[in-house]
């Protein structure tokens, strides 16, 4: 892994799939979309929980995670997605995104690349897809992606009598 603070060279773009890459980012816009009807498809209460301007939002999004996504095929490495899913973590949780919710981003993401892709860059695109859905599935057990468990928040409230400033 390249690291440019340490002198090391930066990654090499020809090293992964850059055909791949680059018909990702040809077909930017149409796979944006793509994406986020797939998104809407795998789960249809997404709809009900964000308003239009929210949609609209994950859809200018969706061009970014295209752009990491295709940085990450043609370099080899899973460090641009692995990273950038690190790093859109805070931004959702203050937009009210649930992680589960960027999982389904994820794999309407998924659906729609491999929907532009020939076979042979199948299989990588999924690996990559698969790491960054792992990465983010590990931030799901932060509060605020789950209302909890109702017997421990009972016993930890005291009883549960009335006081809700505690849990």
């Amino acid at each position: 892994m390249a690291h440019p603070l340490l002198g090391l060279p930066p990654s090499d773009a020809t090293a992964g799939r850059p055909a791949a890459a680059a018909r990702l980012r040809s077909s930017r816009v149409r796979l944006a979309n793509l994406a986020l009807e797939a998104s809407l498809r795998v789960d249809p209460t997404f709809r009900d929980r964000f308003d239009d301007l929210a949609l609209r939002r994950i859809l200018r999004d969706e061009d970014r995670h295209i752009e990491q996504l295709a940085r990450a095929l043609e370099t080899g490495e899973e460090r641009f997605v692995a990273d950038y899913g690190e790093h859109i973590v805070p931004i959702y949780r203050r937009r009210k995104i649930r992680m589960n919710d960027y999982v389904t981003i994820l794999a309407g993401l998924r659906e729609a690349a491999l929907s532009v892709l020939p076979g042979e860059d199948a299989g990588p695109t999924t690996e990559l897809i698969d790491h960054w859905i792992a990465r983010v599935r590990h931030h799901r057990r932060l509060p605020g992606d789950h209302k909890g468990n109702s017997l421990v928040r009972f016993i930890w409230k005291g009883a549960g009598l009335g006081d809700d400033s505690v849990v």
